[in-house]
C-alpha cells in the first residue's frame, strides 16, 4: 500500500490544502466554500446534512474506453445494456458525424459558427474570482448592507459576462424569400405541425433482426427507441428572423431553413443542401407492447409467443395477446450517410412531411 498525506492550514477565511496530488486553496462561510486544486475550481455547500458540490471548469478525470476510436470517427447509438439472445444483427442509425457531411466542406458560415460554439464560457471563472475577492473582502468587518450591495454587484457582473458569452457563441441568420419559397415553407411547417401531432413519437437508434420469430411476436425486426422532438422554432445557438422547423432524434437536431437544413450534434454544425436529401414516410406494422395511443389503428392481433400457425404457444404461461398497429415510419438520408428515423402512432401521419421536403428538393435543383 503507498503512502499519502494531507495537511490543511488556515490563514484568516483562506484555507491552504497540501497533499499528495498538489495544493489547494479554499475560501468561504460555515455552510459554502470555493476553492480551486489539482482537480479544478468548484464551489461546495452544506445545509442540515445535504451537501452540494459543483466544478467550475478546469481538467476533469476521463476514464478512458477499452479501445480508443479516432475523434473524427462515428460514435454508435446506445444499445440494450443487456442484449436479447434472440438478436441475430443490428444495424445502428443516427450516427453519422455532423462534421463529416459533404456540404460542410469549404461552408464559410458553417466554419464561423463552428468555431463561435467552440469558444470556452468565462462566466464560471468570474464567479470563482469574484467569490474568492468577497470572500477576502469579508475580513475587512465592513457593515452588513456595504456586503449586500456589493454581491449584488458581483452578481450582476457575473450575469453580464454569462450574457456575454451567449452571444459570443450565438449565430443570426436572415431570410428575404421570395413568393415561391414562402408558399413552399409555409407548406413544409404545416406539414410538421401535422406530423408532431401524433401521440406517440419516437426516434429509432438502432433496428435488429430476430433469429426465431416465436419469441418475438411473431415479428422479424425489432427497433430500440429514443426520445424525439418536433417543434417549430429556434434552432440551439442561432436566432433567425422566422421560425424553422426542427426535427429532434437522439443524437442529431435537424433544422430546416429556406435555403439548407442545418444539423447539429453539441457544439458541432453541419451543412446539408435540399438536392441531398432524401426524406421516406411509409407504413409500418408495429407491435405494440405498451398502451395504445388514441390515434393509432389496431389492425391486427398477435401474441407474445407464437406458434409455427400464428397462434398462441401453450408452451408459455403469462402468453399475452398484443395489438397490431398502423404506424408510420419517416426515414431521413444523404448519400454520404446521414440515417436519421423517426416513428410516429398515426398512420400517414409524416406523409405530408415526406411530400413536402420532395417540393422543396425539386424545386432547389
Amino acid at each position: 500500500m503507498g503512502l499519502s498525506f494531507s495537511k490543511s492550514v488556515k490563514l484568516g477565511g483562506v484555507r491552504f490544502n497540501f497533499s499528495g496530488s498538489g495544493i489547494g486553496i479554499s475560501a468561504g462561510i460555515p455552510g459554502l466554500r470555493i476553492g480551486a486544486g489539482p482537480r479544478g475550481a468548484y464551489i461546495s455547500g452544506g445545509f442540515a446534512g445535504f451537501r452540494y458540490r459543483q466544478s467550475l471548469g478546469g481538467r476533469r478525470r476521463v476514464r478512458a474506453a477499452p479501445s480508443a476510436r479516432p475523434s473524427s470517427a462515428p460514435v454508435p447509438a446506445v444499445v440494450t445494456t443487456v442484449p436479447d439472445p434472440n438478436i441475430v444483427a443490428s444495424v445502428d442509425h443516427d450516427t453519422k458525424n455532423v462534421l463529416e457531411l459533404e456540404d460542410c466542406t469549404g461552408d464559410a458560415l458553417l466554419k464561423s459558427m463552428n468555431e463561435q460554439r467552440r469558444k470556452s464560457a468565462l462566466w464560471p471563472l468570474a464567479l470563482f474570482m469574484l467569490g474568492l475577492l468577497l470572500l477576502v473582502l469579508l475580513q475587512a468587518g465592513w457593515s452588513p448592507s456595504a456586503y449586500l450591495g456589493i454581491a449584488a454587484i458581483f452578481a450582476g457582473i457575473v450575469m453580464w459576462v454569462r450574457w456575454r458569452d451567449r452571444m459570443r457563441k450565438l449565430t443570426v441568420l436572415f431570410y428575404e424569400p421570395d413568393s415561391h419559397t414562402n408558399e413552399l415553407y409555409s407548406e413544409l411547417s404545416t406539414a410538421l405541425r401535422q406530423a408532431a401531432a401524433a401521440k406517440k413519437l419516437r426516434s429509432v437508434a438502432s433496428t435488429s433482426r430476430y433469429g426465431d420469430t416465436k419469441y418475438s411476436a411473431g415479428a422479424t425486426q425489432g427497433l430500440k427507441f429514443e426520445n424525439a422532438v418536433l417543434t417549430l422554432g429556434q434552432a440551439p445557438g442561432v436566432v433567425a428572423n422566422v421560425d424553422v422547423p426542427i426535427l429532434r432524434a437522439s443524437r442529431t437536431t435537424l433544422a430546416f431553413y429556406p435555403d439548407r437544413v442545418l444539423a447539429f450534434q453539441g457544439n458541432a454544425v453541419g451543412g446539408i443542401t435540399y438536392q441531398r436529401l432524401q426524406a421516406e414516410s411509409s407504413f409500418v406494422r408495429f407491435i405494440e407492447h405498451e398502451a395504445v395511443p388514441s390515434d393509432a389503428r389496431v389492425i391486427d392481433r398477435t401474441w407474445q409467443y407464437v406458434n409455427k400457425k400464428g397462434g398462441p404457444d401453450r408452451r408459455f404461461k403469462n402468453n399475452r395477446e398484443l395489438p397490431v398497429c398502423a404506424y408510420n415510419q419517416f426515414n431521413l438520408s444523404t448519400p454520404d450517410g446521414l440515417d436519421v428515423r423517426f416513428l410516429g402512432s398515426k398512420e400517414g401521419g409524416f406523409d405530408a412531411l415526406a411530400a413536402a421536403l420532395d417540393q422543396v428538393r425539386r424545386s432547389a435543383t
